[in-house]
């Protein structure tokens, strides 16, 4: 009887429901133990996210400290100190030792109108061609001049073509210069395109009317030089 009972038992129904039952508490072991393990890190998401105030300020605090820290060098001693800048001059640019000048062009020839010295020249006077006429020359300066003329009106922006004369002799022929002005019977004229020569020669006469005019000065002073009584 003890095989045909264990046969029976064996084929029995009973034996199929046992087998599936433990089949279904294994499954419900490892889903609840899934299910108790997405819990735990659910908890420890949560428990990170909610920091302190205090713990964040500690945080950003160390970071700053850290970055702060980056580019400092340690001395001998073994204490942090921070690098110090190095202060870079220089000296103004010698125009002489380099052989040129660096400088904007508007501001260079706005420079040199205002520098530019106005002088009276003796025995120096314009042939104006437009005008067809020659005229004594009130003033000169290294860009412009001004020669006098009376009527009719010369207009401003209108250009002219002259020739300086200096003591009856041709300096310049063909020099271009632009009205600026006229007004108290004085024609004020900027020059225009001046060529290397042209320059050379203006600048000539002007240093001319300088020691002229240092003349008349050192002949005024000995003029008006009474000995003491």
């Amino acid at each position: 009887m003890g095989l045909f009972s264990f046969i029976t038992n064996l084929f029995s129904p009973s034996a199929g429901n046992k087998s599936k039952k433990k089949k279904k508490a294994a499954a419900k072991k490892a889903a609840s133990a899934k299910k108790s393990k997405k819990t735990t890190q659910s908890k420890s998401l949560k428990t990170a996210s909610k920091k302190s105030p205090k713990k964040r300020a500690k945080e950003k605090t160390a970071k700053k400290s850290a970055s702060r820290d980056i580019g400092l060098s340690v001395s001998g001693k073994g204490k942090k100190t921070r690098k110090k800048s190095k202060q870079v001059s220089a000296d103004p640019i010698d125009a002489d030792a380099l052989g040129f000048s660096i400088s904007l062009k508007g501001e260079d020839e706005q420079a040199k109108k205002r520098q530019a010295i106005r002088i009276k020249v003796d025995g120096l006077t314009v042939l104006v061609k437009r005008l067809g006429k020659q005229f004594p020359v009130t003033d000169i300066s290294a860009t412009g001049l001004g020669f006098a003329f009376e009527k009719p009106r010369v207009k401003g922006g209108v250009k002219l073509e002259m020739d300086l004369i200096l003591n009856g002799e041709t300096k310049i022929s063909g020099l271009t210069s632009k009205v600026m002005r006229h007004e108290r019977g004085s024609v004020g004229c900027i020059f225009q395109n001046l060529d290397r020569a042209q320059d050379d020669t203006v600048h000539a006469i002007v240093l001319l009317g300088q020691k002229q005019q240092a003349a008349r000065k050192r002949a005024k002073k000995d003029r008006e030089f009474k000995i003491p009584t």
